[in-house]
């Protein structure tokens, strides 16, 4: 496979978070949304082909534990060195567990790799603590999904 990967440079668990594009990968990826982000919700109508997905500027990102899929997230590019989190999932069984940070520090590298200096997120209420104990800042608490900011530290 010829994914861009970036992997854990800090000699702990093996895992690393890979931009999706093999077909084995996009599975995985809108399994564990589908299970995590609708179906544990009660929610029905998940689209696998949802044209967001493969937009220029949007990245697909799943997270492999000793190369087993275990979280996904999009990373959508916008202007001004800002980007967007969507969509972060953690398989059920594997929530708690600390896979959730694994995801996002793979994802703040792959993002400060794309010139992002600022990423946006449109949280879950149920997330906010999350985020917060990565360093987000919430931004706008109001409305059904609370927004959250980071400012990421940009490489020489």
């Amino acid at each position: 496979m010829n994914e861009p990967r970036f992997p854990n440079d800090e000699g702990e668990d093996a895992w690393m978070v890979v931009q999706v594009s093999a077909d084995e990968h996009w599975n995985a990826y809108h399994d564990i949304r589908r299970a995590v982000l609708f179906e544990a919700r009660g929610l029905i109508g998940y689209e696998a082909n949802h044209p967001d997905d493969r937009r220029d500027e949007h990245f697909p990102l799943l997270l492999l534990l000793e190369n087993t899929p275990v979280g996904a997230a999009r990373l959508d590019l916008m202007d001004d060195a800002t980007a967007c989190v969507r969509t972060v999932a953690i398989r059920a069984e594997c929530q708690g567990k600390g896979y959730g940070r694994m995801l996002m520090t793979g994802l703040e590298k792959f993002a400060s790799q794309h010139g992002v200096e600022r990423l946006l997120v449109n949280a879950a209420r149920g997330a906010v603590g999350f985020y917060g104990a990565l360093g987000w800042t919430l931004v706008e608490a109001g409305g059904e999904n609370p927004v959250l900011t980071k400012e990421l530290r940009t490489r020489p």
